[in-house]
């Protein structure tokens, strides 16, 4: 005589099993696919970083250049995007997921967290964008020294509390807080202390 807990237990477990999404065809788990469509789209994100900052000016010598530091992020999301490919390629991805891209897409929006991250994208995209096509430079005499401001602090300060409020969720007060003290302790130190020219500056 079966036991009436064990019965309920296995009928449970057979619903659990049931509800795993599985492929077309019977294909694993979609995992290693999604991870290997966002290690295409991680390399794609940093080749254009690295396009753009390469394009900036290099007023001294290439250490001490505005684009340094974007190529350096650049070539690191590259470097991520490959192991994250490989990994995935391990784990069973193969690259007719491409083939399959209306599914894919779906499955990637249903996940606020893969929104969040193609908001942020875009965002930082546009950020780029406008420090290096819509830069200015102010100059400000303090008497000991002169302040400035351009367009790296304006719009690092705009994107960084657009980031913040996507992610911590806070209020528009603090978000602004933390943005404008961070950018302004970053620049300053970069401008002031290393001497570095910050992208955007005339």
């Amino acid at each position: 005589m079966s036991n009436p807990a064990e019965d309920a237990l296995s009928r449970e477990k057979k619903q659990i099993e049931a509800s795993v999404f599985v492929g077309e065809e019977g294909e694993d788990p979609s995992t290693p696919n999604m991870n290997m469509v966002a290690a295409l789209f991680l390399a794609l994100f940093g080749l254009l970083a690295i396009y753009f900052a390469w394009d900036l000016s290099v007023p001294d010598s290439f250490y001490t250049a505005p684009g340094l530091l974007p190529i350096l992020v650049g070539i690191t999301l590259v470097g991520m995007a490959a192991g994250l490919a490989h990994t995935a390629w391990k784990s069973g991805a193969s690259l007719r997921v491409l083939t399959r891209k209306n599914r894919l897409i779906a499955q990637f929006m249903a996940d606020v967290e893969n929104r969040r991250s193609l908001v942020l994208m875009g965002l930082v995209a546009a950020y780029v964008f406008a420090v290096d096509f819509l830069g200015f430079d102010l100059r400000i005499p303090l008497g000991f020294f002169t302040f400035q401001f351009g367009s790296y602090e304006l719009f690092s300060i705009i994107a960084l509390i657009a980031i913040l409020k996507i992610f911590w969720r806070a209020s528009y007060l603090y978000c602004a807080l933390v943005a404008v003290g961070w950018v302004m302790a970053l620049a300053a130190v970069f401008r002031y202390g290393f001497r570095i020219l910050l992208p955007g500056s005339g």
